[in-house]
């Protein structure tokens, strides 16, 4: 099967693209023309191991090096578990939650501590799970949508507060001192929200907040603000995935080894076979360290209903991503997809899980060795899933 791939480049030179798909094999529209993509040199990786993952709704991962961690809430108390390079599973801490309602966000601290945040509240425990300090947001009809920690030390949080007209939202963000003392803070002005996804520190030590915007009748953006440790504003990027998008979804971010930006999840479009129901379609676009914008990639239409969950770089200098293709109408039927990108943004692999009615791709952690670990679900299950590396093609 062959797949037809759109991008859009802000380098004429140089455009490079990202695919979506179950083919060895892809076809590219390229600046508005169709040419002939070379097709992947690698195999898919083959599926190690699949069992059972103790994940609830409400449980929040993180990506760490080499493993995957994830917490929740069970009755008063925050419990971490973390997923080992082999797939071992291990409860790695409990403490109290104090007076979290929920958590939106969720890392292991520089000096070995965790710090979770979610509604008006962000909290930091020490390595043993000691309660070292806490805040209350206190604006009103706010929440604490994400938060992170910096390379200095400090902490980043992206705020999401009401905007000046209806159903639009305006991103706060707050700098944190390591003792949780608000530093500086500040509205991002010019930029009405549709939805605010995350804060992400960067490896220059600043931190990286996205988004997409609302744009009442018009289509949908991305939208991408880069900050500076103290907080002061260094660029912000609005970027339309495609012509017809709507109803943009930022579902993952994550910086590249060469310091570029990458931003994953979908956006709704007209359906030209069926005027009521829209279609859904994932994407991923790249920008460089200036926020310029380098390709942006969509799916195939054979391949819509579909989403990006979440994309992080691998091993090899490119990205691992992983999501879901071919959803129904109902919401009962989907397909897990897996995709090997190139530095440059080209496809070296794809794969398609299928063990139950409803599979989606929900986080990827590449490993040192080459192989990945993959969180999926399985008809509403969480699944461990272990692959292997991709082999050249024989």
């Amino acid at each position: 099967m062959m797949m037809t791939i759109t991008k859009r480049s802000g380098k004429p030179s140089n455009i490079r693209k990202w695919l979506f798909g179950a083919a060895v094999g892809l076809w590219g529209i390229i600046v508005g023309s169709h040419v002939f993509a070379e097709p992947s040199a690698l195999k898919p990786p083959e599926i190690l191991s699949y069992s059972d993952l103790n994940a609830s709704a409400g449980d929040v991962f993180e990506h760490g090096t080499n493993e995957i961690s994830y917490a929740g809430i069970q009755g008063d108390q925050v419990v971490v578990h973390s997923i080992g390079a082999y797939g071992q599973i291990k409860k790695e801490i409990s403490f109290p939650k104090h007076e979290l309602e929920y958590i939106a966000e969720f890392h292991h601290t520089q000096d070995q501590g965790y710090i979770a945040g979610g509604g008006s509240q962000i909290l930091k425990v020490g390595e043993k799970g000691q309660k070292e300090w806490a805040y209350t947001l206190e604006k009103a009809d706010s929440y604490i949508v994400s938060v992170d920690q910096l390379k200095n030390g400090k902490y980043a949080a992206a705020v999401d507060t009401p905007g000046s007209t209806s159903n639009s939202h305006t991103l706060h963000w707050i700098v944190f001192s390591e003792a949780g003392k608000a530093l500086h803070e500040g509205d991002l002005v010019d930029v009405a929200f549709e939805r605010i996804h995350s804060v992400q520190h960067t490896s220059d030590g600043g931190f990286l907040i996205s988004g997409s915007e609302y744009r009442d009748g018009e289509k949908g953006h991305v939208v991408l603000a880069k900050f500076a440790p103290s907080g002061q504003v260094k660029w912000k990027q609005s970027i339309a995935v495609a012509d017809d998008s709507q109803n943009v979804e930022v579902l993952s971010l994550a910086e590249g080894h060469d310091g570029s930006i990458v931003a994953a999840g979908y956006y709704n479009h007209p359906n030209p076979n069926d005027p009521i129901r829209y279609l859904t379609t994932g994407f991923v676009l790249s920008v460089d360290r200036s926020g310029t914008l380098q390709w942006t990639t969509i799916l195939d239409s054979a391949f819509d209903r579909s989403m990006v969950n979440d994309i992080q770089p691998a091993s090899d200098g490119g990205f691992i991503a992983t999501g879901k293709v071919n959803e129904d109408w109902h919401g009962t039927v989907s397909r897990q997809g897996v995709w090997g990108i190139a530095p440059d943004g080209d496809t070296t692999w794809t794969k398609v899980i299928n063990r139950a009615s409803y599979n989606a791709g929900e986080l990827v952690q590449p490993l040192q060795n080459g192989q990945t670990l993959l969180i999926g679900t399985a008809d509403g299950a969480y699944k461990l899933i272990k692959l292997g590396a991709a082999a050249l093609q024989n």
